[in-house]
């Protein structure tokens, strides 16, 4: 009986954690997936390009198709620039892509660019257990000699706001490097310090995670392979950021390791798309590690695992885990006074603080919505132990 038990708690944590999104069909040649607050938009018509992407109903990208020539929402193109040039491949950029629904995942194929002999897939899913996108890009080389090429992923939002991400061995370069600047292993980019908007680009080789906040409260991430240095493309780099004094517009783009294709063949790559509500208690500004912890915590909540992390020095046991109503909370022989059990979502927001008064305690967590959360007992300013649990009715 006992082992029966077992099995059916395991069939049901792996039920809850799968939380399948399914997308929509929307008008026309527009697909769609809801995520939690998340709303995400692609066109199968215009290249299979993002053409939406909302936090609370609230545009995080830059999506004026009109006004901008079709410089709008997120692209994919092959890297390095240079073999291609000037307009990008229509085929790879802006033709229509086939499409279908399966497995919980939209599947978007295009036809063979004649230039570049690649063709583009792009596979796009929501992951409802750390509230993300999750965008697989293929290019198969249809050509009859291998070649080498990178992954590249162009998406541009308003030309205002706050760059971060984390910077490796290299510096920034290019003619906009001199608009950054590079505080305690992160490099920043704030639009909105100057009147003056000249320039152009820079490239830097990150470790694997771009951000972007929006109208002071919004938190984009992106998430992708970190590059070692010296393997992105020719004249290229993991990370690049361009901004013109006439365009409305700033791209945010990143890129993977240039690699070689055998013929009809493919490479496949992985970026994950975030975005966030910053708490009132993360400061954004140039140098903030307020802003860059809150960010790394986002990352560090993306595995869907519930596995307890216990301090050496602290003993806690959570449970049941998934919880229905209530949850019980055990406290070892070391426990002292102003402990408490912070209860927050996937994105960060705290939902649920108690104190903790004794070694045994009942929450209830009724009132909660079903789905994931990060469970942190505190003392003070200090962690004591934390982990993920989930919640199921």
């Amino acid at each position: 009986m006992k082992n029966i038990f077992l099995l059916l708690l395991v069939l049901l944590c792996i039920k809850v954690q799968s939380q399948p999104v399914i997308p929509q069909k929307g008008i026309g040649s527009k697909f769609s997936l809801t995520c939690a607050n998340l709303y995400f938009e692609v066109d199968s018509a215009r290249g299979a390009r993002f053409t939406s992407f909302k936090l609370d109903d609230n545009e995080i990208m830059y999506v004026d198709f009109v006004n901008s020539g079709d410089m709008a929402g997120s692209t994919f193109w092959p890297s390095p620039q240079s073999v291609w040039n000037w307009p990008p491949p229509v085929n790879l950029d802006n033709k229509p892509f086939s499409k279908v629904i399966k497995n919980n995942k939209i599947v978007f194929r295009g036809n063979t660019d004649t230039k570049t002999m690649l063709r583009f897939y792009k596979t796009i899913a929501a992951n409802a257990a750390d509230t993300s996108i999750i965008i697989d890009y293929c290019i198969k080389n249809e050509k009859t000699l291998a070649q080498k090429w990178a992954p590249w992923e162009i998406t541009r939002v308003t030309n205002s706001g706050l760059t971060v991400f984390p910077k490796s061995t290299t510096s920034v370069t290019g003619d906009m490097a001199v608009r950054t600047q590079a505080i305690s292993g992160y490099v920043w980019y704030d639009q909105d310090a100057t009147a003056d908007k000249a320039g152009s680009k820079f490239f830097c080789n990150g470790k694997g995670w771009l951000a972007h906040i929006i109208d002071g409260n919004m938190l984009f991430i992106k998430k992708f392979e970190d590059v070692s240095a010296g393997k992105a493309a020719p004249g290229e780099a993991e990370v690049e950021v361009y901004t013109s004094g006439t365009l409305p517009y700033t791209e945010l783009e990143d890129q993977g390791t240039y690699t070689s294709i055998a013929s009809k063949d493919s490479i496949s790559w992985r970026v994950k798309w975030f975005a966030r509500v910053l708490p009132a208690s993360v400061v954004v500004s140039v140098g903030s590690t307020s802003l860059t912890t809150f960010i790394e915590g986002v990352l560090k909540r993306e595995s869907p695992l519930t596995k307890m992390e216990v301090s050496k020095n602290f003993t806690a046991k959570i449970y049941p885990n998934p919880a229905e109503n209530t949850l019980q909370v055990e406290l070892g022989s070391d426990f002292g006074k102003d402990i408490y059990l912070r209860l927050s979502d996937l994105q960060g927001r705290i939902v649920l603080t108690r104190s903790i008064s004794q070694p045994r305690v009942r929450i209830n967590v009724e009132d909660l919505q079903p789905g994931f959360y990060m469970y942190d007992i505190r003392q003070g300013n200090e962690s004591l132990s934390n982990g993920k649990l989930s919640i199921k009715r």
